[in-house]
């Protein structure tokens, strides 16, 4: 439970020429590590892609053995991708860089980059990243599951303060001290939350994300939000864990649904009261009792660690959603075990570095293959040919090109005419031929990221008059 920040987007270029030579830049990589095998899909395949959110908890220095037990937290997971929050960098040193090579010597290969406060370690390539979003609230990896699926990995770690969550509980929520009565006056918990920079903060992720989504990238968002979901202070809920009888409509979580998002664990695991999922504050036998509890006279346990997708394609299932850390809570100042609330959960085999519990979300990801095609199966010298393209890259220097039948491309043969799809996974560009084009027959070919990988089997047409 710590800190915040936000914002910025990417754009895309549209470039043209009468010939692509072979000079192309690759993908920007981020390790020295053999980055794992792309494959073109040849038919709708679903991918298994698990997601794993843990804070922490100041890089695991508040428990002794913390480091390794962040380590073991991610091999123990299976995760695929890990979301950080409380990344600290403590000593000058690069945290995740540090995560990655001690995963490498349990022959484990995982990608990542430098951020202060939060951070994302990925099995799969990381095609590019942006640290720093909005003051360091967020940072962002495209991350490549095939040469035609990418997705748009966020990590979070929102204000922790006017943490509001606590004034039905009888807790100030910034000097976390015990106050005369429980603020049950739902407008007045509402009104305390904006203080925080939380909602700016979620709609910086939003305007960020909506450029991801606009091209065709699936959205994933990992955090520690220090706030509860309008999913859970709910009429079911309003008389447990000391909500007193409030419904609480969080406008953190009612925002990102409002624009799509789905909460990966409520899609899950639907009912509060039987899968109250509680990620704050985990009963950390590893940590001193006083370093867990924040309001000694009420039940903290909320749900504040999630992991939030949106796709504007529909590619994406929930197979399961389950809590990752100890089984034990802080309630009254004390580690509390209740069986009554139990919850699809997984019980850490090693040293729990952290005072949150964690998120394991595993996705189905239907990837189709891309494809190519011309408007017309004949033009005549001089026409516009217009090029349509679909289920793509959205890699802003993935390329269409046409080629005379017989030219290989990727040698000397350079294309007769070719445009950058500028981000777009699917759409159409317009090309034309020069003037002293031969007529015959042609062929168009769709290309990857700035090379010569073909993602779509070519079309022909015929050309001239």
């Amino acid at each position: 439970m710590k800190n915040n920040y936000l914002v910025i987007c990417l754009t895309g270029l549209l470039f043209m020429s009468c010939k692509k030579d072979q000079s192309l830049t690759a993908a920007n990589n981020t390790s020295s590590l053999k980055p794992k095998t792309l494959e073109t899909t040849s038919t709708s395949t679903p991918i298994k892609l698990k997601v794993l959110q843990l804070n922490v908890w100041q890089e695991g220095t508040k428990v002794a053995g913390g480091f390794n037990g962040i380590v073991d937290a991610i091999v123990q997971s299976g995760a695929d991708i890990i979301t950080l929050s409380e990344v600290r960098n403590y000593s000058n040193t690069n945290f995740s860089a540090r995560i990655v090579a001690a995963l490498q010597q349990k022959n484990l290969t995982f990608y990542s980059f430098k951020d202060d406060n939060v951070g994302i370690v990925s099995r799969y390539p990381i095609a590019s990243f942006k640290a720093g979003i909005y003051g360091n609230s967020f940072d962002k990896a495209i991350v490549k599951l095939n040469v035609n699926t990418e997705v748009a990995v966020y990590s979070a770690h929102l204000d922790y303060l006017n943490y509001a969550c606590y004034l039905p509980r009888g807790y100030d929520g910034n000097s976390f001290q015990k106050i005369s009565q429980p603020v049950t006056d739902v407008n007045a918990v509402l009104a305390s939350n904006l203080q925080s920079s939380r909602d700016e903060e979620i709609n910086a992720f939003i305007n960020d994300a909506k450029l991801e989504r606009e091209s065709g990238r699936i959205v994933i968002l990992g955090g520690d939000f220090n706030e509860p979901s309008h999913l859970d202070w709910v009429d079911a809920q309003k008389n447990l864990f000391d909500h007193h009888g409030t419904i609480v409509p969080w406008q953190g979580s009612v925002a990102l649904y409002a624009k799509g998002y789905k909460d990966s664990y409520r899609v899950k695991n639907p009912n509060p009261v039987l899968a109250p999922g509680f990620t704050w504050a985990a009963f950390n036998t590893s940590a001193s009792l006083s370093s867990l509890v924040w309001a000694p006279d009420a039940d903290e346990r909320d749900r504040i660690d999630y992991i939030y997708y949106a796709d504007n394609n529909d590619r994406v299932s929930v197979d399961e959603s389950i809590v990752f850390g100890p089984s034990g809570s802080i309630v009254r100042g004390q580690g509390y075990e209740d069986a009554t609330y139990t919850n699809p959960f997984v019980i850490p085999t090693g040293t729990w570095p952290s005072d949150h519990k964690g998120v394991i979300t595993t996705f189905s990801i239907t990837t189709v293959q891309p494809t190519v095609g011309v408007n017309k199966t004949a033009y005549l010298t001089g026409e516009t040919i217009t090029v349509n393209f679909a289920n793509g890259s959205a890699d802003p220097q993935a390329w269409v090109g046409i080629y005379q039948n017989g030219k290989v491309p990727g040698t000397s043969n350079y294309a007769t005419a070719w445009k950058y799809t500028n981000g777009i996974a699917t759409g159409s560009a317009t090309l034309t031929l020069p003037a002293n084009s031969p007529s015959g027959t042609y062929f168009v070919a769709y290309f990857k990221d700035n090379g010569y990988v073909e993602i779509a089997p070519r079309v022909s047409f015929t050309y001239g008059n």
